[in-house]
């Protein structure tokens, strides 16, 4: 290739030799005599674990460093990126947070021996890569020996060696045959400094799709002032385009459905519908859960820059909206089956369609069937964003039918499953059932099964079955529980034959440590081989004797010990910014009052912390459940950011550490009403030596328009208990086998303690009313007589082992709540006055 060059300002650099001494004498000044050039040590342009050309194409690593020999026999430095490279270390210790840009030292691997030598970037030049011969009249005349093989090659010289008149689209398949750089300037994300070039990959995002690129390509030279040594250097930007897809999404947003069990958004099936030949014409969206990841990106990225058309040059930025197109039926469909009645009926500036209706007019078939035949019909159309066209169908069954028909369904039994990681489903009871005659249907002689209804079920809906997996967090990870109907559907003159729907429920494992391998959530293998537990060398063992639970525990010999799990035995990604979580483990420690400290370690490294906690052991020796609860996830967490947990160990045993993520809804909650917002104490009453009331002191919010109000228990000189009972408390909701959060915001107005001492223990518990057995929990009120705290009270019906002060948390692991008549107590201890407001009970996974 023949290379032109055009010259670079490069910011100068100022420098100066100072002499050393007190005196002023020229004695005192010393010179020293550059005797060496600089000299390149190549190694050191090969970056470490970004050198491997399989990983980077097979997209593991980003962003990878090479070197070779050009066609003019020169050695080339080259990086490549793609365009979503990012989260580059910081070289700014002020805000060591990770960056969008690399900054590439000109000077790497380049020596000089002299002393006080200062090394400096000249005479910098760029490669021209080419002419575009896709520009076939300015451009490609002007350079016939760059630009003729590439149109010789497609056919586009006649026969007396003329270039043809091209259309757009050959102008296209030129380009795409020569594949220049989109861009070979400093532009967007090249910026030059002294010497450095800094590298911002992301800032091409919007003007590149796959197979196309921007680079810089250099040549500079590199002096100690008297010597020099030319230097070349590449930087490609590889484009990365997202074709559209259809995803699942809730139903009261636009937001993408998450599995909680991957991590991954859910592909939206194919559209498919039954109709009767007697059916009403029926409209719907095809464009139903269409989205494209590329126009979500620049949204993001408008949303942050503002307009980029003032950024990026026209010739290379376009807007990517979405469109469907060439929507085709099956041969042989009768006319007016297929009706385009409002083809966009909803179209966005930003994204293009979003909704796109079509009407299905069965009736055409009315005299082509009768009951008993049906004809499958397969529509199919394109979804294209101006660089991606995907292929998409929908499907239309349609039944022949007689002059009377009852309802009926397709199959006697619907076989449903779902997993206590998901989240809420809605059940239809009309799904797979069809009226030939159009006519509405409803259940009738509905019956719930036992132990398919209660807490986690909701029936009150008679089309539905609604059912919250946080009813079931009592089955074991692969346990399984089956909900069962039966019922059936009328049109109000006849009743289709009986129906039965089976919801399987099975249950899942929450633990985000080892997800993978559950066995090493709690050391069941018997070794710490294989798991993503360091530390302790020397000082920690598996053991049978160190079990709370399983067979297997941790044996720990030394205080001050550090154990971590890494970041690839953490399911990474799930918890993000705002959410709720919590840490458990058990511990047996040989010393009463010790405690562990557990600290989170930004991208695994333990000298960037960013949560450290200390977890009291208490006045005991006995088992400890340690837990920890953390609301409203820090702003590090997000789905792309990783860390580990490090945890500082004192002489003991320890078991079952877990990770677990939780989620609060209003429909989960035993208790009515917690926030008192009518006036009342919704049910709450008091026992013992306390005075209850309703204040607008109690409540958390101050200073608000709205009259608010919270709890004021004042304890006596006897102390008491604050309580709601069964008569309130919703039932059913609390099982053998499940844990629940105690939540409530308190403050301490009559605390008079110095800098956080004497502060009062305060318990919760749950109590069924009758047999007397109890799940408790205890704990010291964060002493302050002004500030409100967020207590989060972890009540497990299976915890083993006691409280810090002995008491045991559970009476009996093996008592069976389910139909308990239970309520819920917080003490007031003596002479003390709590507010009490925003109290929650609801099930959390473990």
């Amino acid at each position: 290739m023949k290379f032109k060059y055009k010259n670079l300002l490069v910011p100068a650099i100022m420098t100066a030799l100072y002499g050393c001494g007190g005196g002023s004498d020229n004695k005192d000044i010393v010179k020293i005599e550059n005797k060496t050039a600089p000299i390149l040590d190549a190694s050191a342009l090969l970056v470490e674990g970004n050198s491997d050309a399989v990983a980077y194409a097979d997209d593991v690593i980003k962003w990878m460093t090479s070197t070779y020999d050009n066609a003019d026999g020169k050695m080339e430095w080259e990086y490549r990126f793609k365009e979503s490279a990012g989260d580059f270390p910081s070289n700014d210790a002020r805000n060591p947070e990770p960056v969008a840009h690399i900054e590439i030292d000109l000077l790497t691997g380049i020596t000089d021996a002299d002393n006080g030598s200062n090394l400096q970037v000249k005479d910098v030049q760029f490669v021209w890569e080419g002419p575009n011969c896709s520009s076939t009249v300015a451009i490609a005349p002007v350079y016939p020996e760059m630009c003729n093989p590439i149109l010789e090659a497609l056919g586009l010289i006649d026969a007396e060696g003329n270039i043809v008149n091209t259309s757009f689209e050959q102008e296209e398949d030129i380009r795409e045959y020569q594949n220049l750089p989109i861009t070979n300037e400093v532009i967007y994300g090249f910026q030059i400094k002294e010497t450095s070039l800094m590298v911002t990959p992301s800032a091409f995002a919007p003007i590149l799709i796959n197979g196309q690129t921007s680079q810089l390509h250099l040549i500079y030279k590199v002096t100690d002032g008297v010597s020099t040594i030319d230097r070349r250097i590449k930087v490609v930007i590889d484009g990365e385009d997202a074709a559209p897809v259809f995803l699942q999404r809730f139903i009261d947003s636009d937001e993408v459905v998450i599995d909680p069990d991957t991590g991954e958004s859910i592909p939206q099936s194919e559209i498919s519908i039954s109709l009767s030949e007697k059916s009403a014409p029926v409209r719907f969206n095809i464009a139903h859960g269409i989205y494209d990841q590329d126009i979500e990106d620049i949204q993001e990225l408008i949303a942050k820059k503002g307009d980029l058309t003032e950024i990026y040059e026209t010739a290379h930025y376009a807007v990517e909206r979405l469109s469907i197109i060439g929507i085709t039926g099956p041969a042989g469909m009768p006319a007016g089956v297929f009706n385009d009645v409002n083809s966009v009926s909803r179209w966005t500036e930003e994204r293009g369609v979003t909704e796109y209706t079509v009407e299905i007019d069965p009736a055409p078939y009315a005299d082509l069937l009768i009951r008993g035949e049906e004809v499958d019909l397969e529509f199919t159309f394109q979804v294209t964003d101006g660089n991606n066209t995907v292929d998409r169908s929908f499907f239309v069954n349609i039944k022949g039918a007689d002059l009377v028909n009852p309802p009926e369904f397709n199959e006697p039994t619907t076989e449903v499953s779902m997993s206590t990681s998901a989240f809420t489903s809605v059940f239809s009871l009309q799904s797979g059932a069809i009226d030939l005659d159009g006519d509405n249907m409803e259940v009738v002689d509905f019956v719930a099964t036992a132990g398919s209804d209660g807490y986690g079920v909701d029936l009150s809906n008679p089309n539905v079955v609604r059912v919250d997996p946080y009813g079931f967090l009592n089955l074991a990870p692969g346990e399984e529980q089956v909900l069962s109907y039966t019922y059936k559907l009328t049109d109000g003159l006849f009743t289709s034959e009986e129906h039965t729907l089976n919801i399987t429920l099975t249950g899942a494992n929450h633990n985000l440590f080892h997800k993978a391998e559950p066995a090493h959530n709690g050391f069941e293998t018997g070794s710490l081989d294989g798991s993503a537990w360091m530390g302790g060398d020397g000082v920690v063992s598996v053991a049978a004797e160190a079990a709370a639970v399983g067979e297997y525990g941790l044996n720990v010999s030394a205080d001050s010990t550090f154990f971590e799990i890494d970041q690839t035995g953490i399911d990474q990604g799930r918890i993000e910014e705002g959410d709720d979580y919590y840490i458990n483990f058990y511990g047996k420690q040989t010393t009463a009052w010790g405690g562990v400290r557990v600290t989170f370690n930004k991208n695994g490294d333990t000298s960037d912390s960013f949560q450290i906690e200390e977890s009291p052991n208490g006045g005991t020796t006995n088992w400890v459940e340690h837990t920890l609860t953390y609301l409203d996830a820090d702003e590090f967490f997000q789905q792309d950011s990783t860390f580990d947990v490090t945890y500082r160990l004192a002489t003991g045993t320890y078991d079952n550490f877990s990770l677990v993520k939780f989620g609060y809804a209003k429909s989960r909650d035993l208790v009515p009403d917690g926030v008192f917002t009518s006036g009342t104490a919704g049910g709450w009453a008091v026992s013992g030596d306390v005075t209850l009331a309703v204040t607008e002191d109690a409540n958390k919010v101050q200073n608000s328009d709205d009259l608010q109000y919270g709890l004021e228990a004042a304890g006596g000189a006897g102390g008491g208990v604050l309580y709601l009972d069964s008569n309130t408390l919703i039932q059913g909701g609390i099982k053998k086998g499940m844990r629940y959060i105690l939540q409530f915001d308190l403050r301490n107005p009559t605390y008079a303690g110095i800098n956080g001492a004497d502060p009062s223990p305060l318990l919760a518990r749950i109590v069924d009313e009758e047999s007397g057995n109890w799940v408790r929990k205890g704990a010291f009120s964060k002493p302050s007589a002004t500030a409100w705290n967020t207590y989060s009270y972890h009540l497990n019906t299976q915890s083993v082992g006691t409280d810090w002060n002995g008491s045991q948390y559970a009476s009996d692991v093996e008592f069976d709540w389910e139909n308990a008549k239970v309520r819920v107590e917080i003490n007031i201890p003596a002479n003390q006055t709590f507010y009490i407001d925003n109290v929650k009970l609801f099930p959390v996974p473990q």
